[in-house]
């Protein structure tokens, strides 16, 4: 079928993987994609090899005023494209709210305004995450589930509040709710370090002596090769209209002290850590975390605070147990998620190797 889609968000790793998808599925399909630094896209256009012919780079910015379109783009946008695949996002746990609100709730109504002008429009693909769910515990369903439990971060809630703009847009949307991607597949590969893998360094130095969590509890991960092909086969299914997808692992997560086994496991191979004697972390609950986090803040070294203080962005949602209801994704896919034993520890060998993606910054 020929269809012109719109894509943010193409140069990351979920939407880039589901742009590539969605175009070796469909010989006919051409894309737009917004671009901040077209140098850069260039430089990336390589990777695209034959597909790079149904792409059309149009210079943008999400968080600007009509994204900063001029108005021969737009005008061709809204004349050709007929769904929408909204991906561009500030991920970073730790901003405030302001700027993470500018990134991904200010940057989705822009968004949705030119999805407004598109004439032919059929589908508004918005990919959020599981952890709109915030503070929440028990099972998270696939639907809004509110706000009343309030949020970890700024990401959790900015990313909520766009994913509100999405459902009130009139437009037929469809919401993908993925976990944490904690690297690229089977193979471990980490192509983008985020909150988990910053929080595992500290861990791994012996910089933080406490987590708050229970060894019981459930915690998501899942691999961006599943995510984004999730998302290219759903994005413009019609079953998937109006509704909202957790691409997370669900009843299949590992529990948080299986992963910390495993990564303990891992670092006591190398003997220049075992040398080191770095005890376990403990797992608390978050009053004493709180207690211990205080404590540094209060006697320890600059750095070490620092250190600590961008852990409070992330690790209290390891003490908030949740499991992300998958009904609806286990029921459109024909696939499952990967077991996490299959990745967790060829990721913990990649970030190792790579000393936690300094090699890949070193690259890029």
């Amino acid at each position: 079928m020929r269809e012109t889609i719109l894509v943010t968000g193409a140069t990351g790793l979920i939407g880039a993987g589901v742009l590539q998808r969605m175009l070796e599925a469909n010989p006919e399909l051409k894309a737009y994609v917004i671009v901040r630094d077209e140098l850069r896209w260039k430089r990336d256009l390589r990777r695209w090899g034959a597909l790079s012919t149904r792409l059309t780079a149009v210079r943008g910015d999400v968080r600007s005023p009509g994204m900063g379109l001029d108005s021969n783009a737009r005008s061709r946008i809204a004349d050709e494209v007929s769904a929408i695949v909204h991906a561009a996002a500030n991920t970073s746990f730790s901003r405030p709210l302001e700027e993470s609100r500018l990134s991904n709730t200010v940057g989705t109504a822009n968004v949705l305004e030119l999805a407004s002008e598109c004439r032919e429009l059929r589908r508004f693909a918005y990919v959020s995450t599981a952890f709109v769910a915030g503070r929440a515990t028990g099972t998270i369903l696939e639907r809004d589930n509110g706000f009343e439990a309030g949020w970890v971060n700024a990401y959790e809630q900015s990313k909520y509040e766009a994913e509100c703009l999405v459902r009130w847009s009139g437009t037929s949307w469809a919401v993908f709710r993925p976990s944490t991607v904690v690297c690229r597949g089977a193979d471990g590969v980490v192509t983008q370090i985020n909150g988990v893998h910053r929080a595992l360094r500290i861990y791994h130095r012996g910089l933080a002596a406490m987590m708050p969590g229970a060894r019981e509890n459930l915690f998501d991960v899942i691999t961006g090769d599943y995510v984004s092909d999730a998302i290219a086969m759903l994005a413009l299914d019609e079953r998937a209209g109006g509704r909202t997808m957790h691409l997370c692992s669900g009843k299949r997560a590992p529990t948080v002290g299986e992963l910390l086994d495993t990564a303990y496991d891992i670092w006591e191979r190398d003997a220049e850590w075992k040398k080191r004697r770095l005890a376990r972390a403990i797992l608390t609950d978050l009053d004493t975390y709180g207690m211990f986090q205080r404590a540094v803040m209060d006697t320890g070294d600059p750095r070490l605070r620092a250190l600590i203080s961008s852990l409070a962005h992330f690790v209290p949602q390891l003490a908030l147990p949740k499991r992300f209801d998958t009904t609806t994704a286990d029921e459109f896919l024909s696939f499952v998620p990967p077991c996490t034993s299959e990745y967790w520890g060829p990721m913990l060998e990649n970030l190792i190797a790579t000393g936690w993606g300094v090699a890949q910054e070193a690259a890029a």
